[in-house]
């Protein structure tokens, strides 16, 4: 089965970052977001570059980056949202 090419969308001037990873849709707050990559809290501001099934998140208040592939961002959301209810 072929999986859908990674994409993003943030809204609510940063706040918000909605996802679809391997065909499932996520949609979470930047701080949430920040959780997940294991990155402190920080202001919002969020760029988000997708090379194939690479996603690298740039956050420039605070001059944080992470990239990460969509297979394991898609396990770290999943156990984050277990790990919430």
């Amino acid at each position: 089965m072929a999986h859908s090419i990674p994409s993003a969308l943030i809204t609510d001037q940063g706040q918000r970052v909605l996802l679809r990873l391997l065909g499932r849709f996520y949609e979470l707050s930047q701080e949430d977001l920040r959780t997940v990559l294991g990155l402190p809290l920080g202001p919002p501001g969020l760029g988000i570059t997708i090379d194939h099934d690479r996603l690298r998140f740039e956050f420039a208040a605070d001059d944080q980056t992470k990239e990460i592939s969509a297979g394991q961002l898609q396990r770290r959301l999943a156990r984050h949202l277990t790990s919430r209810t």
